[in-house]
């Protein structure tokens, strides 16, 4: 009888020994893990972070240790959730106001990362930080050192650090082709000593070598900055940015199109038109021309920093007020300096009277004034007198009214020549509320710009009332040069 129960035993033994043995190891790699994974979090700042983790049969282990995980991020006043994998685009709902959340992954299989893998195909893996753990290693595939192609969908500008099971050693995975996965060692870590980095903390400063990637360029033929010269080959501002960036980046391009527009999004056709389709639908991978960044263009495509400002503006044919007119030559002085020259004109005649009429009688008084008027219009007129008196009181009268008419017309052609060189900018508008108010304009923008995106996919009150003034769409310009012709 003892001896059955001793075989009973034994055989219990023999069936459980594998599962213990499981999680003496689980046990003890979890541990070593517990705190690489908080320097981690200390190294970041980290405050939240998401643990995946497959669904296996291995899930009571597992959720052991991812549950020793989250204890221990709590003390240290991290918080945590886990999640599996198939659930990482659930996740997105719930960190949509954390700008680029960090999630750690606990790959214990290679069925585990096929999950991953299925999981992170549809997700942009740019869009957060990763942290992915092996901590098993199976005796037929050294899947963590030699991953199979780009197996994780990683990007250029992805980051994504690795731990292979215990090493010391911390890798950096990502891809350049989309096709393979570059690895580089970036880090190393010990209990003892933390983390210590191996690389600048910038990506960017250490992701510098495209490994000779040939790209599909397509090009904006109205892009003023982007042309050909005579050799068919791109010129202008971008066209010389991109040959230096080739020279530093290690990458080459191909024009592969030629677009008549920038791209807008069509809400009827949903679909997107332009250098913006060509990238979204991957016909090429870069575009070389200049792209106003909008809220629609950045929910499917990538921009670089910006490298030039620009303001808004209306340009409108010069108004008929702005022309030279016979009247601009009366607008240099005001109508009370006008009606002071005249007055000037007038007194000096009369004051005249007074001082001839004690010298002669033979004249009238209204012939007296009359003479005069003309001769101090004379003066007036640049003329001299025909007969000067030698009496010194009309002497002094003469000589003042020709040091008035001096400074008079010198004041004059002062503000005259000022009057006609500068620029006096009387408009029918100066904004758009007053232009729609004015209602005689019609507004051209150009022909799949963001300047038409920004009136025909609003729903601002004032952005449909200017839609009624933009010209169809079959009439629009295509390049900015065609529309200033139109406005001519």
């Amino acid at each position: 009888m003892a001896f059955i129960v001793l075989l009973k035993i034994l055989l219990l033994l023999f069936l459980f020994l594998p599962k213990i043995a499981s999680l003496i190891e689980f046990h003890s790699i979890g541990e070593e893990q517990t705190s690489f994974i908080i320097d981690i979090c200390k190294l970041h700042g980290l405050k939240s972070v998401i643990l995946l983790y497959a669904e296996s049969t291995e899930e009571m282990e597992m959720a052991t240790m991812i549950f020793k995980y989250r204890r221990t991020l709590s003390r240290e006043g991290v918080a945590s959730t886990n999640l599996y994998f198939s659930q990482l685009h659930e996740s997105s709902y719930y960190l949509k106001h954390i700008v680029r959340p960090y999630y750690i992954v606990v790959i214990s299989n290679y069925n585990a990362m096929n999950q991953f893998s299925l999981a992170t195909s549809t997700f942009d893996m740019s869009s957060a930080v990763w942290l992915v753990i092996f901590i098993y290693k199976e005796s037929n595939s050294d899947y963590c050192h030699n991953p199979p192609g780009n197996i994780f969908h990683l990007k250029f500008n992805s980051e994504m650090m690795i731990r292979c099971g215990t090493e010391n050693i911390l890798q950096e995975w990502y891809s350049v082709d989309t096709h393979q996965i570059e690895i580089n060692d970036v880090a190393t870590w010990s209990s003892k000593k933390g983390i210590n980095k191996m690389v600048p903390d910038f990506i960017y400063e250490r992701r510098y070598n495209l490994q000779g990637l040939i790209m599909r360029a397509t090009i904006v033929k109205g892009s003023l900055f982007t042309i050909k010269n005579k050799d068919g080959e791109l010129d202008g501002i971008f066209g010389r940015i991109i040959r230096e960036l080739c020279v530093a980046l290690n990458f080459s391009f191909n024009v592969v199109s030629e677009v008549e527009e920038y791209g807008r999004w069509d809400p009827e056709r949903k679909i997107w038109s332009g250098g913006i389709a060509e990238l979204y639908t991957g016909r090429a991978d870069i575009s070389i021309s200049d792209f106003i960044i909008t809220n629609d263009r950045l929910k499917v495509v990538n921009f670089t920093l910006p490298f030039l400002n620009s303001k808004n503006v209306l340009v409108i044919r010069v108004p008929e007020n702005l022309r030279i007119q016979l009247s601009s030559y009366f607008l240099t002085f005001t109508l009370s300096v006008w009606i002071a020259v005249f007055g000037v004109l007038i007194a000096s005649s009369i004051f005249l009277i007074f001082l001839k009429i004690k010298s002669t009688t033979k004249c009238k008084i209204a012939y007296l004034l009359i003479d005069n008027f003309l001769e101090i219009w004379g003066i007036f007129c640049q003329q001299g007198i025909a007969d000067f008196s030698y009496k010194s009181s009309l002497r002094i009268a003469y000589f003042s009214i020709y040091l008035l008419v001096i400074v008079f017309w010198a004041a004059y052609s002062a503000a005259l020549i000022s009057c006609l060189m500068s620029v006096i900018n009387v408009l029918p508008f100066n904004s758009l509320e007053s232009f729609v108010a004015d209602g005689t304009y019609q507004l051209a923008a150009t022909r799949g710009s963001a300047y038409y995106d920004k009136f025909a996919n609003s729903k601002d009150p004032l952005a449909e009332k200017v839609m009624k003034l933009m010209l169809n769409v079959e009439k629009l310009p295509i390049t900015d040069h065609e529309g200033f012709e139109m406005v001519q």
